[in-house]
């Protein structure tokens, strides 16, 4: 994703029906951007292209981009292990035969082409060779030789790409396809509304931006082709409707239901810092999942009890290596420090699956999903493993914080982490260190609680992967998301099963799921009493819990609506 097209002409009136994946109503002009390597150029006509210069900007670009890989290595040695270092240099080594082939200054001086223009033609026929071939490890690099060309026009254009930080405000993000990390580094208060033309219902990219509270829709395939910068858009993240150039009627009839909808909101808002007790006078805490400091902010004037979830994976995706303790520590404390003496809960780092570290090079699998990932790439990297509860072990001397080790699935797994969790504690003489839990998100784990509750303080069931686990239905496959149903009758028989094996185990439910509020009735009749959700459903949650009788629930059975 890189290249914002220019403003289109003028368009009629037309409506493109998709998915709503991020609920809301969003309005605003278009930006749209594309991959870098999929916008190759043409010679520029009555343009005379100074090849020498070129030239030499690309080998400095080729140079910066080796010296990037080897203080990669270095980092990664240091912080890792050599093995992992060893990856850098070898996209380097990559990268050097590439150079040196000699192709890249032949296309420059056989044609009109800017350096840029040159590095996407030169770079996508590179990758199509590696596709073809028959070897199956020289077929998995094909993929790394287009983010190695995604790199060099980077540095051609002078550094990491900014389409998405220059983002106008009032935009409307067009796009093909979302990653994690592209949600991190969206600026929030510039975007209106986000289309993308795939996207799973579940994926962590989908998760994020309802976080944010970004309206999204996707399902809405050659978007990018039908709309250009500047057309204006009118976006419906409840029903997936997408609204092109809209007449003057219809926007201001789209412009009521914005304000009615933003009026239910504050009216939602106005109570949203009270605790929230049932009808019946039980206490429900609602937490919230955040990732970074704009979610802090948000958390707190939506009235979070706590922090059920904090994600720090994006602490990791905005650098180029790992942090070290102290930095960890320095970044972790700035975010909690807003919340007061609010509980938080720090689940160690996830990745695997759609969320790759650009340092962490995994090797290619058929399914990352159900290979390594969470608390399996935890155990292969103890010095990640140490970096990180080294930061948590500290400011658990300043602040209320829980440790929380992601995708667990054998009693093994969560009981070396817990050696290790008790080792360093006793390493820092820290005399009372925080609670220690478990995220269920699988079938495995939700059915195997009696074991796994002997390792932990606390469990979190994460109904996002619990889904797509059960279901066979991959969270970011948008091609499933109509099998990806995470208030299935499976998945409620299995959380009633993790809740009476818990017995007087805390247990929080911080998926999706908790923040549906058909679904709340009947989760807090199965005893839930920590929801944590997204920071803009808290004060709807909040509401919807202060109508509900769960005494009467208990008595009536279920409600399932």
């Amino acid at each position: 994703m890189n290249v914002p097209r220019e403003r289109a002409a003028s368009h009629d009136q037309s409506e493109v029906t998709g998915r709503g994946i991020a609920p809301g109503l969003g309005m605003g002009q278009a930006w749209v951007v594309g991959d870098v390597l999929k916008c190759t150029g043409t010679p520029e006509v009555g343009r005379q292209i100074d090849v020498e210069r070129e030239l030499v900007s690309l080998k400095q670009a080729v140079e910066e981009t080796l010296s990037e890989f080897e203080r990669s290595a270095l980092r990664i040695e240091a912080e890792f292990d050599a093995a992992l270092a060893d990856i850098f240099r070898a996209h380097g080594m990559i990268l050097r035969d590439l150079f040196s082939s000699g192709e890249l200054e032949r296309e420059l001086r056989s044609s009109n082409l800017t350096a840029e223009t040159a590095v996407q033609r030169v770079f996508h026929r590179w990758h199509q060779k590696f596709v073809a071939v028959e070897n199956q490890l020289l077929r998995e690099r094909a993929e790394e030789v287009l983010d190695l060309g995604r790199s060099i026009i980077g540095r051609l254009r002078g550094g990491e790409d900014t389409s998405l930080q220059s983002i106008p405000e009032n935009s409307v993000l067009i796009v093909e396809r979302l990653s994690p990390s592209d949600i991190v580094r969206l600026p929030r208060a510039k975007v209106a509304a986000i289309v993308v033309e795939s996207l799973g219902q579940g994926s962590h990219a989908a998760l994020l931006a309802r976080e944010k509270s970004i309206p999204t829709i996707t399902d809405v395939p050659g978007i990018l082709s039908r709309v250009t910068n500047g057309t204006e858009l009118l976006v419906d993240g409840f029903y997936g409707r997408l609204i092109i150039a809209p007449q003057s009627t219809t926007r201001q009839e789209f412009q009521e239901r914005l304000e009615k909808w933003r009026a239910t909101l504050v009216h939602c808002k106005s109570a949203c810092r009270e605790p929230a007790y049932s009808l019946d006078g039980q206490l429900i805490r609602v937490e919230a999942n955040i990732g970074i400091r704009d979610d802090v902010e948000l958390a707190l004037d939506n009235g979070a009890d706590g922090v059920g979830l904090l994600r720090i994976e994006q602490l990791y995706f905005a650098r180029n290596t790992p942090p070290t303790e102290a930095e960890l520590f320095a970044e972790l404390k700035q975010l909690v420090t807003p919340l007061g003496n609010r509980p938080v809960t720090i689940r160690l780092l996830d990745v695997g699956g759609d969320k790759p570290l650009p340092y962490l090079r995994l090797p290619a699998t058929s399914n990352p999903v159900l290979g390594r990932r969470g608390v399996r790439v935890l155990l292969e990297y103890a010095q990640l493993v140490r970096t990180q509860l080294g930061a948590i072990l500290r400011l658990s001397q300043e602040h209320p914080v829980r440790v929380l080790i992601p995708m667990v699935t054998l009693e093994d797994d969560i009981a070396k982490m817990r050696e290790a969790f008790d080792a360093m504690s006793v390493e820092r003489n820290i005399s009372r260190p925080p609670p220690f839990g478990a995220m269920v998100e699988t079938p495995a784990a939700a059915l195997a609680i009696a074991s796994l509750s002997r390792h932990v303080d606390f469990l979190c069931v994460g109904t996002n992967d619990l889904a797509q686990y059960t279901l066979a239905a991959g969270r970011d496959d948008a091609a499933v998301n109509d099998y990806y149903l995470d208030s299935h009758e499976s998945i409620m028989r299995l959380l009633g099963i993790i809740l009476a094996d818990a017995k007087q185990q805390s247990v929080t439910l911080c998926g999706e799921l908790a923040g549906r509020e058909a679904c709340l009735p009947r989760l807090l009749q199965m005893g839930f009493r920590t929801l944590s959700v997204a920071p803009s459903l808290i004060p709807t949650t909040k509401a919807r819990i202060r109508g509900v009788d769960i005494g009467a629930l208990a008595t009536n059975g279920h409600d399932r609506n």
